[in-house]
């Protein structure tokens, strides 16, 4: 009898132990019970201003110097990030060590259920071209014809692509296209975050993000071209190292950038589900002006 009521209260005590341990736990480990699996979320700075009301469903602000979390807003929350997708086909792509001046034509493949495009089926590009025009401009044709001109499958450069965020720890991130138009391709604020600090460190990837606008013929038809950057923030105030859109109807309005302001403090900013194109950038806008204006008296 006595041996009954010690494991009753042994198993009381276990209970309570655990349940007190949520409730107190951390960020990252709350983050774990609700289903996030990856690696520890970054310890969390309270900035003295209130922060700013978002109007979107996930944001996430990261210090990259420091490597803290700055800003959370259901950042966890795994959500479609449209042509965000892109950054990870940029970096899948380079893996295959494919010729910069190899041409690729534009099939009909590459043209159908694509969005809008100036590239047409039967015009022969560069693959540079290609790779500025999908990075910068968001071609969804120009993002299919450079996964093709890797010489495997587009099923076999789906496969890679979610190798690469495996292995960049990414473990929200899954695609099933290279374009960001399929809604199965997802991943949290947190991690888009990530895949924007690895894009923006890679110098190829890196100096396209940074373009305004580029221009370039099709190498048979001889027509030209000309794509301006999706990123307004290109015009802003801020240094910024790279910077990406997306949007298709079950994402909302999505941007993701990197910057630095003047003082040279080093943040990434994510904003997923804003419900317009001009409040995609707003938003952002919101953040980094919250965020700079504290960071030059504060020292952790």
């Amino acid at each position: 009898m006595i041996l009954k009521v010690l494991r009753r209260l042994l198993v009381f005590f276990a209970i309570f132990w655990v349940t007190l341990a949520i409730a107190t736990s951390s960020p990252a480990n709350l983050a774990i019970c609700n289903g996030y699996i990856g690696p520890p979320a970054p310890p969390k700075v309270i900035l003295e201003n209130k922060a700013p009301l978002l109007a979107c469903e996930s944001a996430y602000l990261f210090d990259n110097a420091s490597k803290i979390k700055l800003y959370g807003k259901d950042e966890y929350d795994v959500r479609p990030i449209a042509s965000i997708t892109k950054l990870l086909t940029a970096l899948t792509f380079l893996k295959f060590n494919v010729k910069w001046d190899k041409t690729v034509e534009m099939t009909m493949e590459d043209v159908e259920n694509s969005s809008r495009s100036v590239l047409r089926a039967g015009h022969t590009y560069r693959v540079d071209d290609l790779f500025h025009a999908s990075l910068m401009g968001s071609d969804n044709r120009a993002t299919r014809a450079l996964a093709r001109s890797t010489g495997v499958s587009m099923d076999s450069f789906v496969v890679c692509m979610n190798k690469t965020a495996d292995d960049l720890g990414l473990m929200t991130l899954s695609v099933e296209e290279p374009t960001g138009l399929s809604e199965q391709n997802v991943a949290s604020a947190a991690d888009v975050a990530r895949l924007m600090n690895a894009a923006a460190n890679n110098k190829n990837i890196g100096s396209v993000l940074q373009m305004k606008s580029y221009s370039f013929s099709s190498v048979n038809r001889k027509r030209q071209y000309t794509f301006g950057n999706t990123n307004r923030l290109l015009s802003g105030r801020w240094d910024v190292e790279g910077g990406k859109t997306g949007y298709i109807d079950e994402s909302g309005w999505c941007f993701v950038a990197r910057v630095n302001d003047r003082h040279g403090h080093d943040l990434t900013a994510v904003v997923l589900g804003a419900n317009s194109n001009t409040q995609r950038f707003r938003q952002t806008q919101k953040l980094f002006d919250w965020a700079f204006g504290q960071l030059d008296s504060r020292k952790y």
